[in-house]
């Protein structure tokens, strides 16, 4: 996991997710899963959206749902808002610690979700699950 470990050293090399969502399928996988209105952890993104609002989050939420520069989120905040079974069970899909999963998170919200609300709103759940794996899939990711 030599990126990962440079990824998390690093934050600002998150950016370049493309690259690192192709050379760790398990983890763009992962996030696909979390994504899923068909999730069986229940959710999706619209309740991925709501927790991280009601977490305390709500300002990031906007900017990257709004047009603008995608407001940074801590690591830490982000785990408080999702809560550590949340963490724990995207972790343990990607093969990664729960540490590395909130940084990786992190880093890679907001630009999903920015481009997941294109005209600032979700996606109705019906097209969601297409668009998560256009979006994915075009960063690498395989199912």
């Amino acid at each position: 996991m030599g990126m990962l470990d440079a990824l998390l050293k690093n934050p600002e090399m998150l950016g370049d997710v493309a690259k690192f969502a192709s050379e760790n399928p398990q983890i763009a996988k992962a996030a696909m899963e979390m994504f899923s209105s068909t999730s069986g952890a229940g959710g999706g993104l619209g309740d991925l959206v709501s927790s991280l609002k009601s977490g305390g989050l709500g300002d990031a939420v906007s900017s990257w749902l709004g047009v603008g520069d995608n407001q940074a989120v801590d690591p830490a905040k982000l785990e408080k808002a999702l809560g550590s079974d949340k963490i724990s069970s995207f972790a343990r899909q990607a093969g990664i610690s729960g540490s590395e999963a909130s940084t990786l998170l992190a880093g890679m919200l907001p630009g999903i979700i920015d481009k997941l609300s294109p005209d600032g709103k979700l996606p109705d759940a019906g097209g969601l699950d297409g668009m998560i794996g256009g979006l994915l899939g075009s960063l690498g990711g395989k199912r």
